[in-house]
């Protein structure tokens, strides 16, 4: 999947994102289980290793556009964030999957500036603590 794709899927309907997060889940668990990038069909997945650097603007879009990143973590696995939307995704390594609403610019860079300790710094006493509406996509 390419970042075009990523974007436009991004503001696409609900129930079309729904497919692509199953499909990041599905491919994030073979690369925790095998190690390999491809799926079943052939097809694999790019993981951005660019990151937003931390003196960055927020009048910049500042994320990932939905597309989900691989994080330095113990327990998260990938991340992403989208400007537009407000909503952060979450990938645990345990295969977790939740998504974040009404979460600012500044949180998401805090998160991503935090690693190797993203979800005890920021996440959790942010996220879970502060009440953020919430998600669980999958298990």
């Amino acid at each position: 999947m390419n970042r075009s794709t990523s974007a436009n899927l991004t503001v696409s309907s609900v129930r079309k994102r729904r497919v692509v997060i199953s499909a990041v889940v599905a491919t994030a668990a073979l690369l925790v289980a095998c190690g390999n990038v491809s799926t079943d069909a052939g097809s694999s997945i790019q993981v951005a290793d660019d990151q937003a650097p931390a003196d960055r603007s927020i009048g910049i879009d500042v994320g990932t556009a939905g597309e989900l990143i691989a994080i330095d973590s113990d327990n998260v696995f990938m991340a992403g964030y989208s400007q537009s939307t407000r909503v952060m995704t979450v990938l645990f390594r345990s295969g977790g999957l939740y998504e974040y609403y009404d979460v600012p610019p500044e949180l998401w860079q805090a998160f991503v500036d935090a690693q190797p300790d993203p979800w005890s710094l920021v996440g959790y006493p942010q996220l879970v603590q502060q009440n953020y509406a919430y998600r669980k996509i999958s298990s």
